[in-house]
């Protein structure tokens, strides 16, 4: 198998970018469901038409879309991402990890940021 020798090599955003895309999806569903599960314990004097159900389910998937599309959502996507992304891509990848140096320092933890090292919102 020849390798073409004009072809460039990926950059790093552009390796990272589909399990970004994979964890901001998975978010997006399950902010989606917690809204829909929150609706459901909200009593309701009158029946809604199906119609009004049908555009309100829109609306509750497009907030979940927004929601897991900004940098804190509901902070899935962060968890997500540590757990599927490959370690030779967690090593390179470069992060501000003030966030988390201070919530370890917080609990007492002494140096636990080696596990989030490189792991991007």
């Amino acid at each position: 198998m020849k390798i073409n020798p004009l072809s460039k090599p990926l950059s790093h955003a552009e390796q990272i970018k589909p399990y970004k895309e994979i964890a901001e999806g998975m978010e997006e569903q399950f902010t989606n469901y917690l809204i829909d599960q929150m609706k459901k314990g909200i009593p309701k004097d009158e029946a809604s038409s199906s119609a009004q159900n049908y555009y309100e389910s829109l609306r509750d998937q497009e907030y979940a879309a927004k929601m897991a599309q900004s940098d804190t959502g509901i902070g899935l996507k962060r968890t997500i991402l540590e757990q599927i992304l490959p370690a030779h891509l967690k090593k390179t990848l470069g992060v501000n990890q003030q966030g988390q140096i201070a919530y370890n320092k917080s609990q007492g933890v002494q140096d636990e940021t080696s596990s989030l090292k490189g792991v991007e919102k």
